[in-house]
């Protein structure tokens, strides 16, 4: 059994995997910026640890790590929507870099506590050749990407200084329930829901549906944090399917899971400029360190973001008198 701290653990990743390592019999904790209740944790409140704080003070950090006496800390807190970093680089940089020189900060009292950080295969920006592997040069293209960057080089010098075994990991887009609103997959699927509810038309808006990502279950990602705690050596990973995967078909699959005749609609509004991109990630390094695969399938992960929706507006529908859209996760 591991005690884990993990920052973030209210959001998308951080509750998966907060409900994974509980799964396997680890002590669990996490840092929280926000105030109960945790809707995202309720499968597993009665069973982790909850330490008030905010990533970018140094005190709560602290006091968050000498609490939980933490073995490992899987460090997930951040803005994680490029859009949003896009809106805010101030409080992108504060979360993201600031937040992970805290982290680092507090660590030097715990010289023999692991750590996983969570970076971001957009460190890529567009790549030259896919599968990319985690040789290929950084191009970060966004103010999300280049927040991921310094994150990145950050955890480098703490490690190098310390000979710590640190895990970079860079995940590929990952889909599954509790995702962000923002992101392609959840709009998408938030949108089928709210119609077949009858709150909204039956059209999904949409932007570009051109670019290709790896998609990856957060479930499976949940698992590849926690392979990487066991990590004999440190070092950057790609965690990935190897496959991209066209938004189109993220879209296509969706409607036909629905339970109304749904049709899509370009919005303007939701159109970026620039080029496609295409990325599929090299994970052979990761799979051979830890014997780590992806187990759920992509359609599976969809029908799972659907049903998410599904119920969210139900409960939102019965709790409130009406349905209020759920705020952004972290």
């Amino acid at each position: 059994m591991l005690r884990v701290l993990i920052t973030g653990i209210t959001g998308f990743a951080g509750s998966h995997l907060a409900e994974h390592l509980v799964s396997r019999g680890d002590e669990v904790h996490g840092l929280a910026h926000e105030r109960p209740p945790f809707r995202n944790l309720v499968a597993v409140m009665d069973r982790v640890r909850i330490h008030e704080g905010d990533i970018t003070r140094l005190d709560d950090v602290e006091g968050a790590l000498a609490g939980s006496r933490a073995d490992a800390i899987v460090h997930l807190a951040g803005m994680a929507v490029p859009t949003l970093a896009a809106a805010d680089p101030v409080a992108a940089v504060r979360v993201n870099v600031l937040g992970t020189a805290t982290v680092l900060t507090a660590l030097e009292r715990y010289p023999t506590t692991r750590l996983v950080l969570a970076s971001s295969a957009d460190v890529y920006g567009a790549p030259d050749r896919v599968p990319v592997d985690e040789e290929a040069p950084i191009r970060p293209a966004n103010v999300y990407s280049a927040t991921k960057v310094a994150a990145e080089a950050l955890t480098r010098e703490f490690a190098a200084r310390h000979g710590a075994p640190v895990a970079i990991l860079r995940p590929a887009n990952q889909n599954g329930p509790r995702q962000h609103p923002g992101l392609a997959a959840s709009a998408f699927a938030k949108q089928i829901a709210e119609a077949e509810a009858g709150l909204a038309e039956p059209v999904v808006r949409h932007g570009r549906l051109d670019a290709e990502r790896d998609f990856l279950d957060v479930r499976d990602m949940a698992r590849a944090y926690a392979a990487a705690m066991g990590l004999a050596e440190g070092g950057t990973f790609n965690v990935g399917t190897g496959r991209a995967v066209a938004i189109a078909e993220i879209l296509d699959i969706l409607i036909a899971l629905a339970r109304i005749p749904v049709r899509a609609e370009l919005d303007p509004s939701r159109v970026r400029g620039g080029d496609p991109t295409r990325i599929a990630l090299d994970a052979t390094r990761f799979r051979q360190k830890t014997d780590w695969s992806p187990r759920i399938a992509l359609a599976d992960s969809l029908r799972d973001t659907l049903d998410h929706w599904r119920a969210a507006i139900q409960v939102y529908a019965k709790t409130l008198g009406g349905y209020a859209p759920q705020p952004p996760y972290r």
